[in-house]
């Protein structure tokens, strides 16, 4: 039947988690560098990105760069690895190592120096949307300036640190109830090449809107009701509203039922879920904003401050990228308590996932140091196959957009009456069949 909105349990396990900054240094990238000194080639910038990435190799640098589709070469004459690396080659192969595929729609507002119908126009518009990359995309790198880009990209800028601690404290400790509003849309990318009923399996869908209404009472309560307008190929347009309850320790969903187009709630199965009230106690009590565990899944930047309603805020840039979805679940859940079945369960529900690459800006007050707006996107992709069945979709892109938070409000949850007596919700293993947004 219905499985756990995978999305919306990782979003709260990197709100819950926090950031990292530490990285690699230039000293440890300029020593794959064969004769230092000159322009950087396109192979000793295959090496710097291996280093940078903490990829585990496949053979030669470049090899694991192929086999993970990130170096894609010419198709004339291969690789070219002793040719010169240009900014705009190098930024490509980073975003890919960071999870982005050349598809991906470019950031709202951004304008690369580039023709809007060149290869690599949407990956360095997004490069200068985090603050990573600004100058001429064409130029071929040293290596000095090749090691400085990959330190920039795979660390946290350290001036951003002392201002998400302070945010995390504010957040977490003073105010036991938020309240946040949020639209955005949802891109549903079929897999090409994979049978002539592919398309059958899984028509081109998107969510033109969505409208989302979230309310927190910490430690263990949150309602939240979301309304989707869906666009799907040869169907048209559907509208598809939700809403979730969690309270006492249980989580409620009501979900529309497809035959007679009305909605029923359902309960989640309690083992499968973890101990919220225990999760935010742990969290709490972290010394640490940043778990050493979790580093190598984040990254931010200080773009610096700018205007937003009148007032000014931070604006802070965080990406990452996460392959490894069982140590990702492991390490944020086992650092804040999280039960062993919820763990296991999540992990079944996460094979069906390939990578998940996260982008966003955040807005935060400079005087107390809260959240007052943020804009995200993520691309998931997901795996060729599952059980020897082939998968029908290729990847995922939400856009989700931030626009109200509302600190320390009188927030009453309280569940419905008619949802107190809803049956268990069925689980099912992970289908090629399953629509991965529920």
């Amino acid at each position: 039947m219905r499985k756990i909105n995978l999305l919306l349990v990782l979003a709260v396990l990197m709100m819950l988690t926090g950031t990292a900054w530490a990285g690699v240094t230039a000293d440890e990238l300029m020593s794959v560098v064969d004769d230092k000194g000159g322009l950087l080639t396109r192979g000793e910038y295959a090496r710097m990105l291996v280093v940078a990435a903490g990829m585990e190799e496949n053979g030669y640098p470049e090899q694991t760069l192929v086999t993970k589709g990130i170096l894609k070469g010419y198709p004339d004459d291969g690789l070219r690895l002793e040719q010169g690396i240009s900014r705009l080659e190098a930024v490509s192969l980073a975003a890919r190592a960071l999870g982005l595929t050349d598809a991906i729609a470019p950031p709202e507002g951004v304008a690369a120096p580039l023709d809007k119908s060149h290869w690599g126009y949407n990956l360095y518009a997004w490069f200068i949307r985090q603050g990573l990359v600004e100058d001429n995309p064409e130029e071929l790198l040293s290596e000095e300036q090749g090691a400085a880009l990959l330190q920039k990209v795979f660390n946290t800028d350290p001036e951003v640190v002392s201002i998400l601690e302070q945010s995390q404290a504010k957040t977490s400790k003073q105010y036991q109830s938020v309240r946040t509003v949020m639209s955005g849309s949802m891109q549903m990318v079929p897999r090409a090449g994979k049978g002539a009923d592919a398309e059958d399996l899984l028509p081109p869908a998107s969510v033109t809107s969505m409208e989302m209404v979230q309310e927190m009472v910490l430690p263990d309560k949150l309602h939240q009701t979301s309304t989707m307008t869906v666009q799907i190929q040869d169907v048209g347009t559907q509208e598809i509203t939700t809403e979730i309850y969690m309270v006492d320790g249980e989580m409620y969903q009501k979900i529309p039922v497809e035959e007679n187009g009305s909605a029923e709630w359902y309960r989640f199965p309690t083992n499968i879920l973890p101990d919220m009230e225990q999760l935010m106690e742990n969290a709490e009590q972290q010394l640490e904003a940043i778990p050493p565990e979790l580093e190598e899944f984040f990254h931010y930047q200080l773009l610096g401050t700018t205007e937003l309603n009148g007032e000014t805020v931070y604006e802070v840039a965080f990406y990452g990228r996460v392959d490894d979805f069982n140590k990702f679940i492991e390490a944020s859940m086992g650092r804040l308590g999280g039960n062993q079945e919820f763990l296991e369960s999540m992990g079944k529900a996460a094979s069906l996932l390939d990578t998940m690459s996260y982008w966003g800006i955040e807005f935060i007050g400079m005087d107390d140091f809260l959240p007052r707006a943020a804009e995200y996107t993520s691309l998931v992709t997901y795996r060729e196959e599952l059980d020897g069945e082939p998968v029908p979709m290729e990847a995922l892109q939400t856009y989700m957009k931030v626009e109200e938070y509302s600190y320390g409000e009188d927030i009453t949850i309280e569940l419905p009456a008619e949802a107190v007596d809803a049956p268990e919700l069925p689980m099912s293993e992970p289908s090629v069949s399953d629509d991965p947004t529920q």
